[in-house]
């Protein structure tokens, strides 16, 4: 008796159905809008005769909205669940789910979404779309593994975890918003890499690290079109469960239109108004073509993470030319001070010196001048690439203050060594920078 009252509760709160073919075979088993002379196989059918896996069954029929509807009123200091589920799973059950929902649609469907949830509005800063929960205990001994949310893009096997996650991403994932974290790690255990190289200095790291252009910018607003008759259905929706509270008479709806456009980022996101430095990624593909991806949106992504290996190589290669320079046995002879108020009139005082090129950075032109003693027979300024490749060769005939102008137009950009060599040996070396 109480499973009949049961059921046409379900009935009479969850669809309305009106002269409905209600009946109760011989097992107890209870059928609604079928006919009387099929078989039964749920505990309780609904306009069919059910599933052999399934003790209440629903088929929906073609004009209907909802399989299941579902309308309540929380009452005040009440707790309160629309739909609950308690399973007690026995051991060695092969699956179990709280809530399974499958989706087999057409390619004209406008979105299938298998799980929807829309929070109320709570003043003690709880409200949650969906709330996943990982039950157990941490414990590598009793292996209590897993994920209390599960995104997997890439098939619809459940994957095994190794750990204890609040959520677990199987495939990319994107976040349109700013994303805050304790720490951001890379899998990098030498068990998961091969064909693995140490960089050197003929890979030019600090040469290519030079010739990136650091950029300041702002991001675009990205928007996309949603049909307004999906929204208005939703809308719909919301305004009937409204219609039935006596507080609130109207809802107001958008105007209507074929299509809107909705935003990517919230109005006022920093990711809008604020300033951003990075690289563009048209340019980093031409120097390192694999730390840039295309999405699959189309557009291209820089992977930042993998830059600051090149960063580390770079400082140990301005390391190892520093402790070249300093162990050099060549004389580096350097004025410890120059008069900018008189000029030297002893050239037998005069040091043969090199001085740092100015401006530098430099995009036209750029000076570098230099003292070269009266006793010094052949001078020479050499100009090499980041690699030691030499690029070019200055003859200095004049003794004492000189100076040598490099125009910007005969080298690419980039950085580039300088040395002033005196009879055979090296005074110095600097470097200078050159932009476009």
């Amino acid at each position: 008796m109480k499973k009949i009252l049961f059921s046409m509760l379900i009935i009479a709160s969850c669809f309305g159905v009106a002269n409905a073919q209600l009946i109760v075979d011989e097992n107890g088993r209870t059928g609604v809008g079928i006919e009387t002379n099929d078989t039964l196989i749920s505990e309780l059918s609904i306009n069919g005769t059910g599933h052999a896996n399934a003790t209440v069954s629903i088929d929906t029929p073609k004009d209907a909205v909802y399989s299941l509807y579902i309308y309540g009123k929380a009452m005040e200091n009440n707790l309160y669940h629309g739909i609950r589920a308690n399973i007690s799973a026995l051991f060695n059950t092969r699956s179990v789910y709280g809530f399974h929902s499958s989706i087999t649609s057409g390619s004209d469907c406008y979105a299938t979404v298998g799980v929807y949830g829309k929070s109320g509005v709570s003043l003690n800063k709880r409200n949650y779309g969906i709330v996943g929960i990982l039950n157990g205990i941490s414990s590598s001994e009793n292996n209590y593994y897993g994920s209390a949310i599960l995104g997997n893009s890439t098939n619809t096997i459940l994957p095994t975890i190794e750990g204890r996650y609040a959520g677990y991403f199987y495939g990319d994932t994107r976040v349109t918003g700013t994303l805050t974290a304790g720490a951001v790690v890379t899998s990098s255990d030498y068990r998961l890499k091969e064909n693995v190289r140490s960089l050197s200095s003929t890979d030019g790291c600090l040469g290519k690290l030079m010739s990136m252009n650091v950029v300041e910018f702002n991001n675009k607003q990205r928007e996309y079109e949603v049909s307004k008759s999906e929204l208005d259905e939703e809308e719909q929706m919301e305004a009937e469960l409204l219609e039935q509270d006596s507080t609130i008479a109207t809802m107001n709806l958008h105007e209507k239109s074929t299509e809107v456009k909705a935003r990517w980022f919230e109005e006022g996101s920093p990711i809008i108004k604020n300033k951003h430095y990075g690289l563009i990624a048209q340019e980093l593909q031409k120097i390192y073509p694999d730390l840039v991806i295309e999405s699959q949106d189309g557009y291209l992504a820089i992977n930042y993470l993998e830059i600051i290996p090149l960063l580390i190589r770079s400082v140990q290669e301005l390391k190892s030319e520093l402790d070249a320079t300093k162990g050099s046995n060549a004389p580096i002879q350097k004025a410890q001070t120059r008069s900018t108020d008189e000029e030297a009139t002893d050239m037998d005082a005069i040091v043969t010196t090199l001085y740092q090129n100015t401006p530098n950075p430099f995009t036209e032109s750029t000076l570098i001048q230099c003292d070269v003693a009266e006793e010094v027979i052949k001078a020479d300024l050499y100009v090499y690439d980041m690699n030691g490749k030499q690029i070019t060769v200055y003859a200095i005939t004049e003794r004492g203050a000189t100076n040598i102008t490099i125009e910007g137009r005969s080298l690419e950009a980039g950085m580039y060594l300088y040395a002033l060599i005196a009879d055979g040996q090296v005074i110095d070396t600097k470097r200078m920078i050159l932009t476009k």
